[in-house]
């Protein structure tokens, strides 16, 4: 199916378009908290906090969200998760109204819309698998990908011009409105009813999906290293970027156009995506990934703005290309009926160690300084990418389907409409 046939697929052009707005909206959002905080707090300490409030219970709680996403219809799940996220957005942007707005109440609020963000995502992946077919899921992953790099391309200027001429409140409203409206077009998805198994207990259920991600190393290794990735590469991207940015660049104009320029090279890692088709994905994916690495050193070294501009290009198709082949792989090697719950330990590696790296890495810098921290960073991700390519079992998976999606005697089906 091209890339227009994919489009005209009513369900999955209404689960596009809720991705397309939402991720609009949260393209602005990560500005507009950073430089907020920054403003009324003055601390890199308390931005890390407030950021880290958001990714700690999405760590924390992924493994519930993923079992009830096996238990209930995905989309009702994602449109009740959208819900809470048009609510705790927008008192945050009600929060900022003031001109001495409550750490504590900025942290809440983040921790809100992280829980809500642990339902949503494990459902998500799940949604993607059971209204595409098979062969086309590759295509419709990199359009996903795309919308959202799009997005960034744009958010970032537009979050620069909201802040400028209407102050951070505003930015962060629109966020919390673009939820409303994804809920809206998620509330009209309408996919076949699932085979799901006899409830055996939820802490059974999360076991049951811990025995999949054993049982399939390369997963356990590559989530592993996504771990790694989020403590080194994006918590020094998210606090020791715009503090570098704010200290020997232009502020909140220069990191926009860093990540807006992030954004271009995401969409190009996309638009690679829908005609590449390695056929060791893993090894492709992990190769590329090693492009996150010149950013942090450049930022390191003070580099002239046009090697940020150029690095950034490159840290964009780093972001987005891997990203692509892996939600390809999982759906093609991991069973429907497990494929929320194992994506949840998928999210909860993605996101567990992060929030530790947001909370210390402003800290540690203060001791040895960022350009130290955004050195041994890049060095430690180029490490851990390296060993995870030497590894047997990631480098010997082949592309492909391996998942038998008939439901089993013990299965029963469950509405997902």
């Amino acid at each position: 199916m091209s890339t227009v046939s994919l489009l005209r697929h009513a369900q999955f052009r209404r689960i596009f378009l809720a991705t397309s707005v939402s991720t609009f909206g949260d393209s602005i959002a990560p500005i507009a908290v950073a430089f907020a905080v920054l403003a009324t707090r003055h601390s890199a300490i308390d931005l890390g906090l407030v950021l880290a409030a958001r990714t700690l219970p999405l760590a924390l709680l992924s493994v519930i969200g993923g079992a009830w996403a096996d238990r209930l219809p995905r989309k009702s799940l994602m449109v009740a998760s959208d819900l809470v996220r048009l609510g705790t957005q927008g008192a945050f942007a009600f929060v900022l109204v003031g001109h001495s707005p409550a750490l504590g109440a900025m942290v809440a609020l983040q921790a809100g819309n992280g829980a809500a963000t642990a339902f949503f995502q494990p459902a998500s992946s799940g949604l993607v698998q059971e209204a595409v077919p098979v062969n086309d899921r590759q295509s419709a992953n990199a359009l996903l990908s795309a919308t959202g790099n799009i997005s960034s391309i744009a958010g970032p200027a537009i979050a620069a011009l909201l802040i400028a001429f209407a102050g951070n409140a505003w930015a962060v409203g629109v966020d919390a409105a673009s939820f409303g409206v994804s809920a809206l077009f998620l509330s009209r998805v309408i996919v076949p009813p699932r085979a799901v198994k006899a409830r055996i207990g939820m802490a059974r259920e999360i076991a049951e999906g811990f025995r999949a991600v054993v049982e399939r190393r390369w997963l356990g290794l590559e989530i592993a290293g996504f771990a790694q990735f989020q403590l080194f590469i994006l918590a020094s991207y998210g606090v020791l970027g715009p503090l570098v940015a704010e200290r020997h660049y232009a502020g909140a104009s220069t990191w926009a156009l860093v990540a807006s320029v992030s954004g271009i090279g995401a969409l190009v890692g996309d638009a690679l995506s829908l005609r590449l088709r390695p056929k060791r994905p893993l090894v492709a994916a992990n190769l590329i990934s090693l492009g996150c690495v010149p950013l942090l050193v450049a930022l390191a070294f003070g580099a002239p703005v046009a090697v940020l501009v150029g690095c950034a290009l490159v840290f964009g198709i780093a972001l987005s290309l891997p990203d692509t082949l892996w939600f390809t792989v999982l759906q093609d090697k991991v069973p429907s009926h497990l494929m929320a719950r194992v994506s949840s330990f998928d999210w909860m590696g993605s996101t567990v160690l992060r929030p530790i790296g947001l909370a210390v890495v402003a800290p540690v810098a203060a001791v040895f300084g960022p350009g130290v921290i955004l050195v041994v960073a890049a060095g430690a991700t180029a490490a851990t990418l390296m060993g995870l390519l030497a590894t047997p079992s990631v480098h010997g998976l082949i592309a492909g389907r391996e998942v038998d999606e008939r439901p089993s005697p013990s299965q029963s089906p469950s509405p997902s409409a």
